[in-house]
Formats: C-alpha cells, sequence, structure tokens
C-alpha cells in the first residue's frame, strides 16, 4: 500500500493557493516590494494630501473643487483595497517571508558572540572576547573542540546576571582541556593562565572589584594641598573609583588621621551606581582638625559589606 501525502503538503499545492499567490505577484507593482498595511495608508494619505494641495492653490474654485473631490473619491476606493488585501493576508504574508533572511548572523569563526540580541555588560575581569580572538587566531578561525564547553558557558554568562559567580566556577572547569592544548611559556598557555588568574578573583570572596584611583586635597582657593597644610581649614578632596566587578552601588569615606594613626574625623559621601568598567569620580568638603597628620580613604558597595579598597 502506497503511503499518502500529508493533508499539510496536498494543501500547500492546490490551485486556489497558486491563483492567490500569481494575484498577490501581480499586484507587487501597486504596493512596492515587502510593503505593511500602515504604510501603505501612510503612502496614501501622503498623496491625497500633495493632490488636495496642488489643486486648491494652482486652480480656479470650480475645478478645483471637483478634482478634489475625486482625488477624495479615489483615496477612499484605495483605502478599501488596501483593507481588503489586509483581510486576506497579503501584507502578513510579505512579512512572514522576510525574517527568513536573517536567521543567525552570528559568524562561525566567533561563536563567542551571542546570536540574540540580549547580552549584558561583563564586567572587564570576565570579558574574554580578545583572548578568544586571540586563540582563535592562532587556529584560523576555526577553534578545536577543546574549547566548546568554555565556549557554551562563556555565552550563558553573557546573557545572565544573576548567577555569574555559578557560571564563572563552571568556566574554571572548562579551562582544564584547554590549558593541554600548549606547552608551558607558550602564547597560547599566557592567555590561558590570564584567564583563570581572573576567573580566580572574580569568584574569589576576597577578591576586590572596586579600585580607589585618586584620592586628592584642594585649598580654598582651588590649589592642591597636603592634609598637613590644610590643618584648621575647611578642604575640598575628590576621589575616582573604578569597577571590574559588577554593577554597584558604592560610597567612599575619607579618614582623617592624627600622629598615632587614629582617626579624628571621617565624611562618607555616596558614590551611586558605577557599572562594569566605568570610573567615577566623587567630591566631598571637609574640615582639617589642628591634629590631622594624614588621610586614608576606603570604597565600599553600599549596604550591608565590607570595605573592598582603600588608600
Amino acid at each position: 500500500m502506497s503511503q499518502q501525502e500529508p493533508p499539510g503538503d496536498q494543501a500547500d499545492s492546490t490551485p486556489e493557493t497558486k491563483a492567490d499567490s500569481t494575484f498577490f505577484d501581480g499586484i507587487e507593482f501597486l504596493t512596492g516590494k515587502d510593503p505593511n498595511f500602515g504604510s501603505f495608508l501612510l503612502v496614501v494619505g501622503i498623496v491625497t494630501c500633495v493632490f488636495i494641495a496642488l489643486f486648491q492653490f494652482t486652480l480656479p474654485t470650480p475645478i478645483s473643487h471637483l478634482l478634489t473631490a475625486g482625488v477624495i473619491f479615489v483615496t477612499v476606493l484605495s483605502a478599501i483595497f488596501g483593507s481588503l488585501l489586509d483581510s486576506l493576508g497579503y501584507f502578513e504574508r510579505i512579512s512572514a517571508t522576510a525574517p527568513e533572511e536573517s536567521v543567525d548572523r552570528r559568524p562561525a569563526a566567533r561563536p563567542w558572540v551571542p546570536a540574540e540580541e540580549r547580552s549584558a555588560p561583563l564586567p572587564p575581569l570576565i570579558n574574554f572576547d580578545a583572548e578568544l580572538r586571540a586563540y582563535a587566531d592562532m587556529y584560523e578561525g576555526d577553534l578545536p573542540s577543546e574549547f566548546d564547553p568554555f565556549v557554551s558557558d562563556y555565552l550563558r554568562l553573557k546573557t545572565n546576571t544573576d548567577n555569574r559567580a555559578t557560571i564563572a566556577s563552571d568556566l574554571r572547569a572548562d579551562l582544564n582541556p584547554i590549558g593541554t592544548l600548549f606547552e608551558d611559556g607558550s602564547e597560547g598557555d599566557r592567555i590561558y593562565e590570564d584567564i583563570s588568574d581572573r576567573l580566580f578573583r572574580y569568584i574569589s570572596a576576597k577578591s576586590d572589584p572596586l579600585t580607589l584611583d585618586r584620592v586628592t586635597f584642594y585649598d580654598g582657593d582651588g590649589n592642591e594641598a597636603d592634609v598637613t597644610a590644610l590643618k584648621n581649614q575647611l578642604a575640598h578632596v575628590e576621589l575616582e573609583v573604578s569597577n571590574e566587578g559588577e554593577a554597584a552601588e558604592v560610597e567612599a569615606t575619607v579618614t582623617l588621621r592624627d600622629a598615632d594613626d587614629a582617626a579624628i574625623i571621617s565624611r562618607t559621601c555616596d558614590v551611586g551606581l558605577v557599572r562594569p568598567g566605568a570610573t567615577k569620580a566623587v567630591d566631598a568638603d571637609v574640615f582639617v582638625p589642628s591634629d590631622a597628620e594624614r588621610a586614608s580613604a576606603t570604597v565600599r558597595i553600599s549596604g550591608p559589606g565590607r570595605t573592598v579598597a582603600g588608600a
């Protein structure tokens, strides 16, 4: 007994379907290629306004009114025609076939680039795009299979912000087969060690994603000065904070200390949100007591947490 073709295949080859397709193709010169109902009505409206303005401003009253009425009549017919095409699924047919041209635009030589536009920014500490490009260049764009687990989890890391520490742990395990590909001291081994070290710093509870880049004091005239030269004065202090980790709300504290290194006075200011890879400046005014000999500064993630950087 011979097999019957699926009903869907039979329906697709019916004369009615072929006739509809021929009819739609035949009217494409009126609607243009890949139109939609909204753009069709917009074009009709623009053309209508242009002709009405042309007739009203260039022709005498009786003739302009007659021609304007004719244009409005044609506009109504065009709208009815467009509605009919829309009800027959003409515009949906065009839009449904268009996306087939862009199924997966990710280059084969860069499998670590997410195919979908939903990747979240990575902190510089765990952004390994440059390293993967270097590896791809070593293998002329075709990474060995030993890289597959790492690339797969790296894509997870790029598209996930909730459990990146866990995924980073998986990445460290994925590095093991990659490390066997290179001799000690080679360029590939150097990159491997750098990735491993940065992943460890990111995962470690003692890592310091925040860095206090600059702490500068100024006198009342705006001149940079040492704390000891600002005693009994209101000084202005500026700080710069860099973040190699995830985006975080940050606060900074400046502490003035005496000759025994005991804290005399401190001033805490809100740095605000510091995004991955960003550097943000903050400034504040602080009174310098007469017994102040030096200043220290710390930055921390706002709320319950630990101080993660100081100077």
